[in-house]
């Protein structure tokens, strides 16, 4: 997701943790995210990086839960479109 001009992001994240929204989320910032909607025709190839890095490191069942979104996202999304 694109960052507006002004620094902040298109969307908040939400912290189950805190029960609160994620703070110092801009740019160079501590809680700085960058969210992929399983719709995007690049989140399947950006999924499957992520989870190859994480059984990489040994972490393996944070890998196949990774995987799984993967196997769900991009063009294998019901309605998979160009990011915007």
């Amino acid at each position: 997701m694109r960052n507006q001009r002004n620094g902040k992001g298109k969307y908040r994240v939400w912290s189950n943790r805190k029960e609160s929204w994620v703070e110092r989320d801009g740019p160079g910032e501590e809680n700085e995210h960058f969210v992929i909607m399983l719709k995007d025709r690049h989140a399947r190839a950006a999924l499957l990086a992520y989870a190859k890095d994480a059984a990489d490191f040994g972490e393996h069942e944070y890998s196949r839960d990774v995987q799984e979104l993967a196997n769900r996202a991009g063009q294998m999304h019901p309605n998979c479109k160009a990011p915007d």
